[in-house]
């Protein structure tokens, strides 16, 4: 009988850790993407700046300052910031929940069923409490 509890507890291991890669790769393509939507429009908006100073005026400048607002705009837009760090600590979660279910499938304890449901129920808490959703097609993958 105990067996059947640490397969469960092995089944929902692989489950945390799907989870914590599939958030972890989210946040490093975030993360890259934020070299766009955030260091470029500083870049562009110092340069346009830096064109006040110039004789001439150009119409590059006027793109350049579209596209740093465009580009803020969908950052700001898409709240970027926040699902950045709601990605951050549902890896930190998942990690955390990983690592607990794999100490109770592995050592043997007399009090597995408690700590199961425990553990279950610090699981349901953090999918009820997440904010950033899961492409169920990508866990099949």
């Amino acid at each position: 009988m105990a067996d059947d509890y640490r397969n469960i507890a092995a089944e929902r291991e692989s489950e945390c850790g799907e989870r914590a890669v599939f958030f972890d790769s989210r946040l490093r393509f975030f993360s890259k993407t934020n070299w766009i939507t955030v260091l470029v429009p500083s870049l562009l908006g110092v340069v346009a700046g830096s064109a006040l100073f110039a004789t001439t005026s150009s119409i590059w400048m006027g793109i350049g300052i579209l596209v740093a607002a465009l580009l803020t705009a969908v950052h700001k837009g898409l709240d970027c910031d926040a699902h950045q760090d709601e990605c951050r600590r549902l890896v930190q979660a998942y990690r955390g929940l990983e690592v607990r279910y794999r100490t109770l499938h592995q050592i043997e304890t007399p009090n597995i069923v408690d700590e199961l449901l425990a553990l279950d129920r610090d699981l349901a808490e953090l999918r009820e409490n997440q904010k950033a959703t899961v492409d169920p097609q990508w866990l099949e993958r």
